[in-house]
Parts: C-alpha cells; structure tokens; sequence
C-alpha cells in the first residue's frame, strides 16, 4: 500500500512540477554566450564591469531574464560589487567561518547547501547534482536603480506578461550557518527567530502581490532549513511582469539584517500560456479543502513535522499539489 502511494504521490508531483510550464534551464545561456566557473565553482566573470545588469537564459520556448547588476546600471564598481543573481556550480556545503576552513565567504560564495544544481527525476522527486548550475542569489536591501533579484520573462510570441508557476530554491551555506551557529554580526537562532524568502509579483499596472517561504526557522528547541532542494509554489502571483524577491530574518541590527542575505535558486517555471478561455471561466474556483500528506501516506488537515504533500481541493473538483517541508 505504501509503494502505491509513493508512486501516486510522486505522479502527482510530477504532474504539478511539469505539465504546462517552461523550465529555466541554466545550461542555455544567451547573455553571456558561455558561462565559466573559476576553481571555487563561481562564474568568472561575476564581478566584471562589462554590461550584464540582465542575464538571459532560454530557447525557442521564451527567454528568461535574471538581474545580476541592478544598481550602478551594469557596474561593478571596479570588481567589488554585484546584486541579484550569479551562476555557479558543485555544491560546496563548507562553513568558512570554521577554523581551518581554508577560505573565507568573500571568495567562497558560491555554495550550496542542496550540494548541486537541481534535478528533476523522471518521478517527481528532486536531488542535486554538483555538475549542473544553480544560481547564488545576493539581496541588496540597498539597491538605488530598482529591486535586486529581479525575474522577467518574455514568450515566443514576444509577451511579457506571464504567470509564474514557482522555483526550487534552498539555503545558501552562509545564510545556514549564520542561523545554525552565528558568525561575524550574526547569533544563532533561538526559539521563535526565522529566515524567510519572499516572493513579490509586479502586475503591468505596477501593483504588487506577494508570497513567502521559510529558509530556516527555530521552533520547538531545534533549527529547521531548507538544505534540500525544495519547490517554492509561486501560482499565487497571477499574471505579472516580473518577480523579485527580498530576504527577512528576526536577526537585526541598526545596519538591517545580520544573517547573510544570500540563498539558491533553480528552474523557476513560468505558465505556458498567459490566458485561455477556460481560466477565464474558472476565474472564481474556490478551494473547497486541503489535505496535507506524508511520505508514510498518512494525511491531516495539519501539515506533518519534515516532508508534506499539500494536496489542495477546488470546488470546480480539480486538485493541486505541491511539496513543502515544515
């Protein structure tokens, strides 16, 4: 009974993590033509004052654009700055605030605690894999010219209009450990603190909707994270130009937060389509239920402590499902 609950449930997630959407694929670069990584996994060019305030990625299926220099209009201030979004690769877990690390975050801030880009199986289920990209996003709380950790996205057809499905994200080894441990400005989490993403969707009439997830969170005497690669259900959104997103943590300071505002990102999947006759017409479906699920097939009206499947019921008879870890 339980195999065959793992295989409906992993049906379902497949379902839901690929039907009807288009994958941002990092291996398909546009701006710059070829990505490079240096010896510690991090785009060369990163810090570079050649004009990549956008990075595109995409294919005959649509282009999606990343901001990496949004502040400054494309300048790094000879090499020692960026906001936004930077390539990288292999998964370095390490904590560089540890003695004997053997390097320090300014140079080793390519990590991921996931331990690689993210791979989607043929099953639904995610892992990593140290030799795919994933992206180090760096929040600006500071940028002048406009949000850092901007998304756009623009179709075959040349619309710039499109409904965000979500992303995989997870925490970045700085931010983890700062929560875990503590380190240079930051103390460890205690009961209560949290680190949390937050998604904000701009409309064309410039109004803003927004969703959040939890990085990390102290509760019940233990810290909770993200390490794994975890699907981030964006739908909420609706229809929007872009997406950015900005970093909370109860770890403040007069300076803003302590904890490092950095976290990982991969495959953010956008609708295939912007709107149909049949979304028009279920505009008003009201969920009528949602079951949470666990991997022992046991379900609640209470998410379950580690892995859930959130099963949501619409009155129209339709489900959705997504996975989320509390």
């Amino acid at each position: 009974m339980k195999k065959i609950f793992t295989f409906a449930v992993s049906a379902l997630m497949a379902s839901a993590a690929w039907a009807g959407v288009i994958t941002m694929d990092l291996n398909k670069s546009i701006n710059p033509e070829t990505i490079e990584y240096n010896d510690n996994g991090i785009w060369t060019l990163c810090y570079n004052d050649v004009d990549y305030t956008w990075l595109e990625f995409g294919d005959e299926a649509g282009e999606f654009m990343l901001s990496h220099l949004i502040d400054g209009e494309g300048a790094s201030w000879g090499g020692y700055y960026w906001d936004g979004f930077c390539p990288a690769i292999g998964g370095d877990q390490t904590d560089y605030d540890q003695p004997g690390a053997g390097g320090s975050w300014t140079t080793n801030y390519g990590g991921c605690m996931a331990g690689g880009g993210c791979a989607i199986n043929a099953d639904g289920s995610v892992s990593a894999d140290p030799a795919q990209p994933y992206l180090v996003a760096y929040y600006s709380s500071w940028a002048s010219e406009g949000p850092s950790n901007q998304v756009m996205f623009v179709d075959k057809d040349g619309n710039t209009t499109f409904k965000p499905a979500g992303v995989y994200v997870c925490n970045h080894p700085w931010a983890y450990y700062n929560c875990l441990n503590g380190g240079g400005s930051a103390s460890a989490f205690g009961e209560g603190d949290f680190f949390q993403l937050v998604a904000v969707g701009v409309t064309a009439e410039g109004e803003e909707k927004s969703t959040s997830i939890n990085l990390a969170e102290y509760a019940d005497g233990q810290l909770k994270a993200l390490n794994d690669w975890t699907f981030f259900d964006l739908s909420s959104l609706g229809e929007v130009t872009s997406v950015y997103f900005t970093l909370n943590s109860t770890d403040m300071s007069n300076y803003g937060m302590n904890t490092a505002s950095y976290f990982c990102m991969d495959k953010f999947q956008v609708k295939d389509g912007i709107g149909t006759a049949v979304e028009s017409v279920n505009a008003d479906v009201q969920v009528a239920g949602v079951q949470y699920v666990n991997m022992a097939g046991m379900t609640s009206d209470k998410p379950f402590d580690g892995v859930n499947v959130v099963v949501t019921t619409y009155s129209d008879g339709t489900t959705r499902t997504a996975k989320v870890i509390k």
